[in-house]
């Protein structure tokens, strides 16, 4: 099977894209976009996009506690989805996805990055699955009451007590543990405490990307792997820079390659985190990833994987389907 069919018939599951988060201050949430920044749909269908996991990832709106952030965020999603029924679907289970996407719809996960808007409180945990969540990291860039954030570094801190209760009330309740922006402690801590598969959704390998503070080193790799979870590669420009400073698609493919090395196939896959680094930018800038600008370019990732030897069914996995198999073990 060439690219193009093989990318067109196989299941394309992208683990984490913000919604909403530079909206408001772009002016860019316009009718003609349907979530988000520079998430227009027909980038999503020229890149046979099928599931998309949407996490609200709070900015420090002045005047708004984050739980009334995270639901006027929420608000504005679930408004757009409305006015195009025809084109996505929200969905809460794995089952649910595949049902949209046999329908030609792109199936909606919905996902809180970093867990401000929970407050110190499990009940508002409960009400954000109630609301449709199923996909939950603990923290963002910052210490919050759950555990140290991204920017304490490789050195920072772990959960603490009700950090813990989260975990385990998120195993109980089917959501999916998201170790995107924690700390190696926090990430440990999780994978001691969960009973269930986890997710890190969007990140890079230390071996290919040893400067950058939020890539995984092996061990990590394999810690994952080990609870059976699966780790997602990222489009982060700085993730994906060279030493020359200029990040392109090969980049990418490196990372995947690498983790599948220490992994294996079965716990590797893509969270791309398009709109943050690039929504604002000209397509001329040196800041874009070459070959992989936006989600309409995902076609050139299995091609590339093709062109590296990686047999069909590995890159099956990859491209989505390793994400259909934990998200239906956690979300059912």
């Amino acid at each position: 099977m060439d690219a193009k069919l093989l990318h067109e018939d196989a299941l394309i599951w992208d683990a984490h894209r913000d919604v909403a988060y530079e909206a408001p201050l772009k002016e860019r949430f316009l009718a003609k976009w349907m979530v988000g920044v520079d998430l227009h749909l027909d980038r999503v269908r020229s890149g046979g996009i099928d599931v998309q996991v949407y996490a609200i990832c709070l900015a420090c709106e002045l005047g708004l506690e984050p739980t009334a952030q995270a639901l006027k965020e929420l608000d504005a999603i679930l408004n757009i989805l409305d006015t195009h029924q025809d084109e996505a679907a929200l969905v809460t289970t794995t089952g649910e996805a595949l049902a949209a996407r046999q329908d030609g719809r792109l199936a909606v996960i919905l996902s809180l990055e970093g867990a401000e808007s929970i407050l110190t409180e499990l009940g508002l945990l409960r009400m954000f699955y109630r609301l449709g969540f199923r996909n939950m990291g603990l923290t963002w860039n910052f210490r919050n009451p759950l555990a140290d954030g991204g920017y304490a570094g490789r050195d920072g801190g772990g959960l603490s007590s009700f950090g813990v209760e989260v975990v385990k009330e998120m195993n109980r309740l089917g959501m999916m543990v998201d170790l995107a922006h924690m700390t190696p402690a926090g990430m440990r801590q999780i994978l001691q405490i969960s009973e269930l598969p986890v997710i890190h959704s969007h990140g890079g390998t230390r071996h290919v990307t040893p400067e950058h503070p939020r890539t995984l080193d092996d061990d990590m790799l394999e810690a994952i792997a080990r609870n059976g979870g699966v780790f997602c590669v990222t489009t982060v420009p700085e993730i994906l820079a060279d030493a020359s400073g200029k990040p392109s698609l090969d980049r990418f493919l490196d990372h995947i390659e690498h983790a599948v090395s220490v992994m294996g196939v079965d716990h590797v896959g893509l969270g791309a985190d398009f709109d943050i680094y690039t929504s604002h930018l000209e397509p001329s800038s040196h800041t874009w990833v070459k070959d992989l600008e936006e989600a309409n370019q995902w076609p050139n990732v299995t091609a590339g994987l093709l062109r590296r030897g990686i047999p069909e069914a590995d890159i099956r996995k990859i491209m989505g389907d390793n994400l259909r198999r934990v998200f239906q073990q956690v979300i059912g």
